[in-house]
């Protein structure tokens, strides 16, 4: 009996609530990252923009860092429907070449908007990872050839903090 009334004790003498309570970095953070990347995504190419397809979403996960996840049409094209019942080769055509000539732009954006995100997210610890990860939406008849389904980046912050620009930042690209 002595030993439970010790054992309470100790649990009492314990500070309530969790390391979920006091998160490094603050939802409200995560939710401007999310803002900016829509922004920097919507504005890549303002007289033929692409089209992001619904909110990115960001997380922190405790002891690895912050994810942000999001997904783009690098060329919107119009869908099948009755009004345009067939796609034709040369809208086919184009479409890829569009897609082929904006997936370069678009990795250089990402490795800005990882570069952006270490200076903006200052509570995040310098060990832990910033990562980026978009999946590009293509029409079952486009020809996908060249063109990857998902880019995801990621780095250490601290390595992003101490790059002079995106490019010579030492980041993980994988595409899928």
């Amino acid at each position: 009996m002595r030993i439970s009334g010790v054992a309470l004790l100790i649990l009492c003498a314990l500070p309530g609530g969790s390391r979920a309570d006091n998160p490094k970095v603050s939802r409200a953070m995560i939710e401007g990252m999310e803002h900016s990347l829509d922004r920097k995504l919507s504005g890549m190419w303002p007289q033929d923009p692409a089209e992001v397809l619904g909110l990115s979403q960001g997380t922190y996960i405790q002891g690895y860092g912050a994810v942000f996840l999001g997904e783009v049409n690098l060329a919107p094209a119009a869908g099948i429907s009755p009004f345009h019942p067939t796609v034709g080769p040369d809208e086919v055509r184009r479409t890829h070449e569009k897609k082929l000539q904006r997936v370069t732009a678009l990795r250089n954006a990402m490795r800005a908007m990882l570069v952006d995100s270490a200076r903006s997210l200052d509570s995040l610890p310098a060990d832990e990872q910033v990562a980026v990860g978009l999946s590009l939406f293509y029409w079952k008849w486009e020809n996908r050839d060249g063109l990857p389904a998902q880019i995801v980046m990621h780095a250490p912050r601290k390595v992003l903090l101490q790059s002079a620009s995106p490019e010579q930042a030492s980041i993980v690209s994988e595409e899928f």
